[in-house]
C-alpha cells in the first residue's frame, strides 16, 4: 500500500500524467482495502466511500475499484486540477478521458489495459499478412468496434495494418478485434471461417494463458478436424545408393505451439534403432506404409486430415512418392497420392549449417506465402521455368527472389535436377511445382493444365487440389498430368523434432 508520501507523489505525479503502471497499481490496491488516509486525501477531488463500501465519484457510483472506476478516479484528479482539457457533454464521471490527452508514457486505459489481467493473449499473435485480402473498410470498422471508446488514438493512420495491428494488441483487444471481422458480412465466408477459427484459438489462448503458440496460418484443414502429419526423412548411407536410412514422426494435432516437441511421436519400434531404419530403396514404400499403418491405429476414433510429408535428397526429389502403394482394407492395395495429400521436402533443409545460413530469408519467404494462401489467381506469383535444357541456375535464384514459388511445365532431366534444386535452395523458395515427364497427349496444353491446377481453389488448397488431379487420373487408363504431377511445399515451422530442438535451444 501506499503510504502519505508515496500517495501525494503518485497524485503528484497523475497530475501531471507522468504516471508509471506501479503507481495506479498501488493506488489501486489501497483504494481495495479502504485505506482511510487515501479516502480522506481524495475527499478534495469529489470522491466518497459510503458505509455500504459505494465509490462515489463525481455524480456517479460503482460498486468496486475495477477498471471504469479507476478511469474515472484519474480523470476527477485532473479536473477537479483543472487541468483537464476540453472535456465533452456528459456528467463529469461518465466522460471519456479525452482523447487529445497523451500521458508522457501512455494513456490511462492504456496503462489499465496493460495492468489488468483482462486479456492475456502475449503481443505479436497477429500478423499483418493474414488479413490480407479483407477490405480496408471492414479493419477499420473491427479496428474501431474492438477498441475502448476512449483509446488515444487520434494520431494513428487509419489505413496502415500494421499500425492498427500493434495497437489492437496494446490494448489486449486482439480476440474483439478478430471476432468483429468473422461477423463482417462483407468479407467472403471462406475467409470469415478462417478468422472463426483464429478467435476459437485466441479464446483459448486468453483462458489458458498459452503464448507459445502462433495464430492458424489459414490452412486448407475443415472446421473440427486435426491436421495431422507422417513425416518421413530419407537418407542415404553410402555412396552406391545400397542402403538407406528413414525415419518417420507423427504430429497427431499440429495445431500445438510450434516448440512443444511432445507432439512429435516416434513411429519406430522401441527395439529399433534410434536414428532409424535400414533398409534399400526398393523396400522405402514398405516402410513407408507400415509407418502409416502405426499412424492410423494412433489417430483411430479421431476426425482428422492426414497429410505425409517425405524429406528427400534433391537428386532423388524424382522419386514418385504419390505413386507408391499402401494397404487398404477393401482393395487390398491402393496408390498412396490419391487418398493422401503428398508434400515433397529436401532433405537438404534439415541440415544446421544451411539453416544457420537461410533459415531467416526461408522465414520470410514463407510469410509471403501467408499473406497469399487464400488468394485463388496466384499463377503470377510463381516463376514459370518454360525451358530446361540450357537455363542459368543463377539467373533463376534471382528471379525467385520475387516470387512466392516456382512451376516448371517441361519435365527436367536428371542431370539437371541438381542446378534446379541450387536455385530452389539458396532462394529458399518454398512451394515448386513440377512435371516429372512431358505428357504425351494430342492438343494437351501442359502450361494451362498445370495452371490450372494452381489456380482451382485458394493456394492454401493447393495439396489436395495435387491430389485430387492424381485422383482424376487413377480412375482412368488413358495418359494424364497427374500420374505425373509432383509439389514441393516447405513450411520452415515444421521440420523434424531433432531439428526443432537446435532451433529451440541454441548451442546444444
Amino acid at each position: 500500500m501506499a503510504d502519505q508520501d508515496n500517495l501525494n507523489d503518485i497524485i503528484e505525479r497523475i497530475l501531471k500524467g507522468s504516471q508509471t503502471e506501479d503507481d495506479i497499481e498501488q493506488l489501486r490496491r489501497s483504494l481495495a482495502v479502504s485505506d482511510n488516509q487515501i479516502v480522506s486525501q481524495l475527499g478534495k477531488y469529489n470522491v466518497n466511500i459510503g458505509e455500504g463500501k459505494d465509490i462515489h465519484i463525481g455524480d456517479r457510483t460503482y460498486q468496486q475499484w475495477n477498471k471504469e472506476a479507476m478511469k474515472a478516479l484519474v480523470k476527477a484528479i485532473r479536473e477537479t486540477s483543472g487541468i483537464h482539457q476540453n472535456t465533452q457533454g456528459g456528467d463529469a464521471a461518465a466522460r471519456d478521458i479525452d482523447k487529445s490527452i497523451t500521458f508522457k508514457n501512455c494513456t490511462i486505459i492504456q496503462l489499465l489495459a496493460k495492468d489488468s489481467n483482462l486479456g492475456n493473449v502475449s503481443p505479436g499473435l497477429l500478423n499483418k499478412s493474414y488479413f490480407s485480402g479483407i477490405p480496408l473498410e471492414s479493419i477499420q470498422q473491427a479496428y474501431q468496434e474492438a477498441l475502448p471508446p476512449d483509446a488515444d488514438v487520434w494520431n494513428l493512420e487509419g489505413n496502415d495494418i500494421t499500425q492498427i495491428l500493434q495497437v489492437i494488441e496494446e490494448f489486449r483487444k486482439s480476440l474483439e478485434f478478430v471476432k468483429q471481422l468473422s461477423q463482417d458480412e462483407n468479407i467472403p465466408q471462406e475467409i470469415r471461417d478462417k478468422l472463426s477459427g483464429l478467435a476459437e484459438e485466441l479464446a483459448a489462448k486468453k483462458h489458458s494463458g498459452d503464448k507459445t503458440k502462433p495464430p492458424t496460418d489459414f490452412s486448407s484443414i475443415p472446421k473440427g478436424q486435426l491436421e495431422s502429419y507422417l513425416i518421413a526423412t530419407i537418407e542415404r548411407c553410402d555412396d552406391d545408393n545400397e542402403q538407406f536410412l528413414m525415419n518417420a514422426w507423427l504430429i497427431i494435432d499440429d495445431s500445438l505451439p510450434v516448440n512443444d516437441l511432445s507432439k512429435f511421436i516416434s513411429l519406430l519400434d522401441k527395439d529399433e534403432q534410434q536414428l532409424g531404419i535400414l533398409c534399400k530403396f526398393n523396400e522405402i514404400p514398405q516402410q513407408l506404409n507400415r509407418f502409416l499403418k502405426k499412424s492410423l491405429r494412433l489417430l483411430r476414433g479421431k476426425q482428422y486430415q492426414l497429410i505425409i510429408e517425405v524429406f528427400l535428397p534433391s537428386d532423388l526429389i524424382g522419386t514418385e512418392v504419390d505413386r507408391w502403394k499402401i494397404s487398404d482394407p477393401i482393395l487390398e492395395e491402393i496408390t498412396l497420392g490419391i487418398k493422401y495429400p503428398i508434400r515433397l521436402r529436401s532433405l537438404e533443409r534439415l541440415n544446421l549449417d544451411y539453416l544457420d545460413s537461410y533459415l531467416s530469408d526461408w522465414y520470410k519467404y514463407w510469410d509471403r506465402v501467408i499473406a497469399v494462401l487464400h488468394n485463388e489467381a496466384v499463377q503470377e506469383l510463381f516463376e514459370h521455368l518454360k525451358e530446361i535444357e540450357s537455363f542459368n541456375w543463377k539467373i533463376l535464384k534471382n528471379n525467385l527472389q520475387y516470387k512466392i514459388g516456382l512451376k516448371v511445365t517441361c519435365a527436367p532431366p536428371k542431370a539437371k535436377i541438381k542446378d534446379l534444386f541450387k536455385a530452389i535452395l539458396i532462394s529458399t523458395t518454398p512451394i515448386a511445382i513440377w512435371t516429372r515427364c512431358d505428357i504425351d497427349i494430342p492438343n494437351f496444353d501442359q502450361v494451362t493444365a498445370i495452371d490450372e491446377v494452381l489456380s482451382f481453389r485458394p493456394l492454401c488448397h493447393l495439396c489436395e487440389s495435387v491430389r485430387q488431379t492424381r485422383e482424376e487420373a487413377d480412375a482412368q487408363t488413358e495418359e494424364h498430368l497427374g500420374f505425373h504431377l509432383a509439389l514441393l511445399w516447405e513450411d520452415p515451422h515444421r521440420l523434424t523434432p531433432n531439428v526443432m530442438l537446435q532451433l529451440t535451444t541454441p548451442g546444444q
